[in-house]
């Protein structure tokens, strides 16, 4: 992964807890302290030691500490860093769930050896909508969770995940995300 996700989950600890519990986070992990480099490719394994270490500091299990960072993420990472990309992906939200893999695809020519996830989803129908979410990384559905609960705060259109399902494949990710959207 890269930095700009550890940077990301460093800031997201040191806004709700401090320096002191960072630090904890950090000697838990044992990850190198240069690790955050933004435009930097990491080891995958870094980010999830600092992700199961911060859940351990925090004394939260790993996919709440996950959820949270994936909420983070957008109302704190992607509204700061990428805000104007992102509001020329979508005005709604699965105006944006749809245009999410051409918004990775622009960012692509930014980081060297990019490999982002790929997003399937079904138009709007009867108040539910499908997330199929495809990666080659594992361990991630909870963060993609947080990401959905906090794109539907987003773009004021609440909804609950009513079922995640995990697909087959034969190595990564493939989850189904059925969303209630509310009326």
């Amino acid at each position: 992964m890269y930095g700009v996700i550890n940077k990301s989950l460093r800031e997201m600890v040191l806004d709700g807890h401090g320096e002191l519990i960072w630090d904890q986070v950090m000697a838990k992990a044992g990850v190198p302290s240069d690790s955050f480099l933004s435009m930097r490719s990491y080891d995958d394994e870094i980010t999830f030691r600092l992700a199961v270490a911060s859940s351990d500091v925090l004394g939260i299990d790993v996919d709440t500490a996950l959820h949270a960072f994936g909420e983070h993420w957008v109302n704190h990472t992607l509204a700061k860093e990428y805000d104007a990309l992102a509001r020329s992906t979508g005005s709604t939200m699965l105006e944006f769930l749809t245009n999410l893999n051409a918004l990775h695809d622009r960012i692509s020519t930014t980081f060297l050896d990019y490999q982002p996830p790929e997003f399937r989803v079904s138009a709007l129908e009867a108040n539910r909508m499908d997330v199929q979410y495809i990666s080659h990384r594992e361990g991630l559905n909870s963060f993609v969770a947080g990401l959905l609960v906090a794109l539907s705060n987003r773009f004021n259109e609440p909804m609950t995940i009513e079922e995640i399902e995990s697909l087959p494949v034969e190595s990564g990710t493939h989850t189904r995300f059925k969303l209630l959207m509310a009326v």
